[in-house]
Order: C-alpha cells, then sequence, then structure tokens
C-alpha cells in the first residue's frame, strides 16, 4: 500500500505572472520576471522560505487497492526541508505514511515502520527538493546554471496556457505552464521515477484553482490535480495554507 508521495510540497508556492504580449510570452526571462512583481516582488519571496499545509483528497490507480481516501499535513523550507504525513483510508483501514527530507537525509515511515531508502525512493525525492526551488521562480531569473526556453502556447484542463523550459545540469528538465487569463502558474510537468515499482513516468501537477492571496500577497493553490502517464493520480484540496519566514530545524528531524 505504502507510496512514496510528495504532490504538495513544491505546489505551495507555485507563482504566477500576470498576463502579457505575445512577444513576452516568447521571452522565458519576461513571463519570469512579471510572475515575480505579480507575486509581490523578489525580497517578498526570498523573505517567506517556508510553508505550512493540510490537504485532503483521494489517490487513483494504486496497486492492488485502487482508490485510496487521503489526509495530510505538510511543512516545506527551501532550500532542501520537507515533511508530510500523510493517512490513507482504504475501506475504513488507516495507514499513517510520514515522509521527511532534510538535506541529503531521507527518511520514510509506513505504519509505524521504518522504509528502506532505495535508489529509486532517493532519486524521487532529491526530485522533489529541486522541484521546490523551481518552483519559487525567483532563482530562475538569478542563477546562471538555469536554461531557459520558451515552450509556446498550449491548453492545461482546456485552458489556455503559456509554457517555459527550466533546464540544469544534473536534474530532469521540468516544464511550467501559466495560464493565459490570469497568469497564474497552471502546471509543473517532468520525468520522473514512481517509487514503488522503478518506473519512469511523465508527472502533472496542476493546479486547477487558487485561493485568496496571503497576506503577504502570494498566491497559493486551493485545488490541485496530479497525473502520472497522463492518468489522474491524486485529487486533493487545500484546506489551511501559510507562507512563513522560516522553521524551526526541529519541523525536520523524525
Amino acid at each position: 500500500m505504502r507510496r512514496t508521495l510528495l504532490p504538495l510540497l513544491s505546489i505551495g508556492l507555485l507563482l504566477g505572472l500576470t498576463a502579457g504580449s505575445r512577444a513576452a510570452d516568447d521571452d522565458p526571462k519576461a513571463v519570469l520576471a512579471k510572475a515575480i512583481k505579480a507575486h509581490g516582488g523578489e525580497e517578498a519571496l526570498t523573505k517567506y522560505k517556508a510553508t505550512q499545509s493540510k490537504t485532503k483528497g483521494k489517490l487513483f490507480n494504486l496497486p492492488v487497492i485502487g482508490e485510496a481516501e487521503l489526509t495530510q499535513e505538510a511543512a516545506s523550507m527551501l532550500p532542501d526541508k520537507a515533511k508530510e504525513t500523510m493517512t490513507l483510508d482504504v475501506g475504513g483501514q488507516k495507514v499513517n505514511v510520514v515522509t521527511i527530507m532534510n538535506g541529503d537525509t531521507f527518511s520514510i515511515e509506513s505504519a509505524g515502520m521504518d522504509v528502506p531508502i532505495t535508489d529509486d525512493i532517493k532519486k524521487a525525492l532529491k526530485g522533489a527538493q529541486y522541484m521546490m526551488k523551481v518552483a519559487r521562480l525567483v532563482s530562475l531569473v538569478k542563477d546562471k546554471d538555469y536554461e531557459l526556453s520558451a515552450l509556446g502556447e498550449v491548453k492545461v484542463e482546456d485552458k489556455p496556457a503559456v509554457g517555459v523550459q527550466v533546464k540544469s545540469k544534473g536534474h530532469n528538465d521540468i516544464s511550467l505552464f501559466f495560464y493565459k487569463d490570469t497568469g497564474l502558474l497552471a502546471k509543473l510537468e517532468h520525468r520522473s521515477v514512481e517509487a514503488s515499482s522503478g518506473k519512469e513516468i511523465t508527472e502533472e501537477r496542476i493546479v486547477v484553482k487558487y485561493g485568496d492571496k496571503t497576506k503577504e500577497g502570494i498566491a497559493l493553490p486551493k485545488e490541485v490535480l496530479v497525473k502520472h502517464d497522463g492518468q489522474t493520480f491524486m485529487k486533493a484540496e487545500v484546506l489551511e495554507s501559510k507562507v512563513l519566514e522560516k522553521l524551526d530545524d526541529s519541523e525536520f528531524k523524525k
């Protein structure tokens, strides 16, 4: 039953941009610069490095069991710390899964038992750490290690969006797509490893709906959808979410 899941740790800080001209859509740095400005500016986005959230939802297409209800509490702090406490409910049977990332230290506990951190699991968790930084957007326009390119206009859940591809040595490519009407980040797409099987998949993390902006001026997701190879894997509603300047390191220990 146990799956390694980090569906919201990077979504909580997905940012957006105000809609611009077609010329701006063809310039990745201009798209990202508008995103940063629209959501409080570089200073605010750099200041608030941490997030906390509570979520409920459902998982689909799981091996053997098929579907499961879930509740989740997650915390994260840039550049590489995150903790997710998830409860799966399968036919009334509840299983708790706790996943922790703290730099190069990883741990997973399922139903009170430690789960061995295989190479596939470690690869998936390191990928999640990388996505945390990419989803914040600020580093993409400041760090020369990133190569940006325009992906043109596509549709995300039948809504027009414009894309930016992010390349960085040692990491899988990540594609970011922004809704044309609101400018908010619509989807993050990348190749990943399914931790339970070791199979490579294309994962799409889609923000279906945003909530009201926080008092800090940052837009956070309200409803999210995760797809694996085009098939629905998770639907979830964010019940509570907030940004903070920092969290104590004890938050990310067993």
